[in-house]
């Protein structure tokens, strides 16, 4: 498992596996690009959707949700395409289908429009990452694959940031027709990715596989693997969904303080994503990371849950510190998540088990998550927080267990 092969290129044989030094300003690049393009439009998006088209917030929240669950079912059509043609001459489409698309908000003057507009650019969304991680896996070597996923998940961050700055600056001017702007700006981002792309190699034909969901579906460890990860992804939605409305209506903390602590958590991906590469390179270091990122999880979300009783400042401080914490279960899990969904897809089909894989976090996030912090978590207060802890607690065990078990499997 891991890298398919070392084999030098020939004229009629795959492209030999690049080092570190060798494409990284190709992917940095796209990411850095993308990413700052993306940081354009969440800045602007939900206002604009309700200032500019009129549209009712709550419509805009259902229809959001409504396009990332649907864009779950252009999942199988994403892996026969890579499977054809290739992760990179697929990024290279979605993201001149993505640029059309960010374009189409602005004739949009309805929730149907918007919606069927969401629609695409959350397919994109979601089948970007992993058709990332297949490109870098079908043109690196195993020993650089991971630095170069850590520098691009770092210039993510960067990106997200830089476009909020750039959006702040712009919308400053308190001008209606600058969120159109900001719009065309993210368009011309994604254009731009997809003109990077197209210089690139286009990696071992010998990955691409057959492009059917059909074989990770049936493959016990790596659906196993698929709902793990997917239940320590809703951290995400924990992040985005529970902590603001927790820190409103629970710790009755100023609103302000959620932006100085979503500042903290980037500040800290920037930081700590590349140094944090070196402890989960190999599966066994993965596993680890993941019981790890499992037990923070469960220390920060206990950390929410007891934030509401205490007096004074010790609710806030209790809360930035449960933020810190759950950076770093981020990142460790981000990391483990990485090598362990490589370790186990097959490097002949790999496009399609990294997709079916996204689907997993897709579901977590975007569907389960939402309704999860909306629905149980928050509506049952504290008590909600720590009946999460508890179950992010016990599914700590599970990667050590495996890792057990894979000792006690080898043979001397």
């Amino acid at each position: 498992m891991g890298a398919v092969g070392d084999a030098r290129a020939t004229p009629t044989g795959p492209p030999s596996r690049a080092g570190f030094r060798d494409f990284q300003p190709l992917v940095q690049a796209a990411a850095l690009i993308e990413w700052t393009g993306t940081g354009l439009f969440l800045a602007v998006s939900t206002i604009y959707f309700v200032q500019v088209v009129g549209l009712p917030a709550a419509q805009v929240g259902a229809g959001l949700g409504l396009a990332g669950g649907a864009a779950m079912l252009g999942t199988p059509l994403v892996a026969r395409l890579a499977g054809r043609h290739g992760p990179r001459t697929v990024l290279v489409w979605l993201n001149l289908l993505r640029a059309l698309a960010t374009l189409g908000y602005l004739w949009v003057d309805g929730w149907i429009g918007f919606a069927a507009v969401a629609l695409v650019v959350a397919v994109m969304e979601q089948s970007a990452p992993p058709l990332i991680q297949a490109y870098v896996g079908s043109l690196a070597a195993e020993a650089f694959r991971g630095r170069v996923l850590a520098a691009q998940r770092t210039l993510v961050n960067v990106g997200i940031s830089l476009g909020g700055l750039i959006a702040g600056a712009v919308l400053g001017a308190d001008d209606p027709g600058s969120f159109r702007v900001l719009l065309v700006g993210g368009a011309v981002s994604y254009l731009l990715v997809a003109v990077v792309l197209s210089t690139g190699r286009a990696g071992d034909p010998a990955t691409r596989g057959a492009g059917s969901l059909r074989a990770p579906a049936r493959d016990r460890r790596f659906l196993a693997l698929t709902c793990y990860n997917a239940l320590l992804s809703l951290w995400t939605p924990v992040l985005n969904v529970g902590f603001p409305l927790w820190l409103v209506v629970g710790v009755h903390a100023p609103v302000r303080l959620a932006g100085l602590l979503y500042a903290v958590n980037t500040v800290l991906c920037i930081a700590l994503q590349y140094p944090l590469n070196r402890f989960h390179r190999t599966a066994d270091q993965a596993l680890r990371c993941y019981g790890a990122a499992a037990g923070l999880l469960a220390l920060a979300v206990a950390g929410l849950a007891v934030a509401p009783a205490l007096a004074g400042p010790g609710g806030p401080l209790l809360l930035a510190g449960s933020v810190v914490v759950l950076t770093l279960a981020e990142l460790l899990q981000v990391g483990a998540a990485w090598t362990l969904s490589f370790e186990l897809a097959p490097a002949d089909d790999r496009s399609s088990y990294l997709l079916f894989f996204g689907t997993g976090r897709t579901l977590a996030n975007r569907v389960i998550g939402p309704v999860l912090m909306t629905g149980v978590v928050l509506a049952l207060g504290s008590a909600g927080w720590a009946a999460l802890a508890g179950v992010f607690a016990a599914s700590a065990a599970i990667p050590f267990a495996v890792l057990r078990r894979r000792r006690a499997t080898v043979t001397p």
